[in-house]
């Protein structure tokens, strides 16, 4: 009898781990990085000020739902720039603040130097740990000063 138990157990435990959500996709902005996490459970949608990254620091505005399509306030978010053509991480880590209603500001990103870069984000909430990877548009080279 502990045998079927714990074999039942095990079993919901692996589904109860393995559980996907179909997440209500709501995007707002037009052009925005726009991806689900990796179990669905959330959305994100980021759209970086100004929009053309370029090398240096740079900021960017974060949306979050939920699958429901509910906004989501209160997560911890860690976010890690990557190059990964060069596997380049840099040394500066990004600020995320929490400006309520489903909307996060990420400040200090930076870019060392230009390229195909992208955002990879853990977000911790009361209910789910969950990642997303969101590419991010070309990051540039600051354009050189005209000179007179």
């Amino acid at each position: 009898m502990l045998k079927k138990v714990s074999i039942i157990a095990a079993v919901l435990l692996l589904f109860a781990c393995s559980v996907k959500y179909t997440p209500k996709m709501v995007q707002h902005i037009r052009g925005s990085v726009f991806r689900a996490t990796d179990t669905g459970y959330y959305t994100t949608e980021l759209v970086m000020k100004p929009k053309q990254p370029l090398v240096g620091k740079n900021k960017a505005h974060l949306i979050v739902h939920n699958y429901e399509g509910a906004d989501i306030a209160g997560l911890r978010i860690d976010v890690t720039p990557v190059l990964p053509s060069r596997n380049l991480v840099p040394d500066q880590k990004p600020e995320v603040k929490d400006a309520g209603r489903g909307l996060y500001i990420i400040d200090n990103i930076y870019f060392p130097e230009p390229g195909k870069w992208e955002l990879r984000l853990k977000l911790y909430g009361e209910e789910m740990v969950d990642t997303v990877v969101l590419p991010l548009p070309e990051v540039k080279a600051m354009p050189m000063k005209k000179m007179k």
